[in-house]
């Protein structure tokens, strides 16, 4: 039997409700940590040189990730925006990532598409390589910094 402040209508509402709240809540705590990726960061720094006026240096560092795993993205930053830096994440003569900022406010992390990344097995080694061409006078090419976004290819 039915309260008297209730028809079938708001019992109706009520199941559907509660049926909504408890497939919410079963949902929330069958969530597997096995469907995330961990994503891990590391840092390459190239470091700050002499450079003469009117000169061109190309500098390089590498990075060799201690498993087998895949890139997804890179925070880049050049140290000397006025003496036009390029900066390139390349593995082998394949470029992942360049950039060739005009300002420090250009600089902004890139990611590549949900669901993809570069792969990088363990023993390769990525090459960032800087490249600074001194319009001004003498100074220092203020190196660079890169963030690299990765996981592990062997995630499941």
């Amino acid at each position: 039997m039915l309260p008297t402040f209730m028809n079938r209508r708001d019992l109706a509402i009520l199941a559907g409700g509660l049926f909504l709240l408890g497939l919410g809540v079963i949902r929330v705590l069958l969530l597997s940590a096995s469907d995330t990726r961990q994503i891990s960061v590391e840092a390459v720094i190239i470091k700050s040189i002499p450079i003469k006026s009117g000169a061109s240096i190309e500098q390089e560092e590498f990075w060799t990730p201690p498993v087998g795993v895949f890139v997804v993205g890179w925070s880049p930053e050049a140290g000397a925006p006025s003496a036009l830096p390029e900066l390139h994440l390349l593995a082998g003569t394949t470029s992942i990532f360049s950039s060739r900022p005009t300002s420090l406010e250009n600089l902004s992390p890139t990611f590549l598409p949900s669901g993809t990344g570069f792969l990088v097995r363990k023993g390769e080694r990525l090459r960032l390589q800087l490249r600074v061409r001194n319009s001004g006078p003498d100074g220092e090419t203020h190196g660079a910094r890169v963030l690299l976004y990765f996981h592990p290819a062997d995630w499941r």
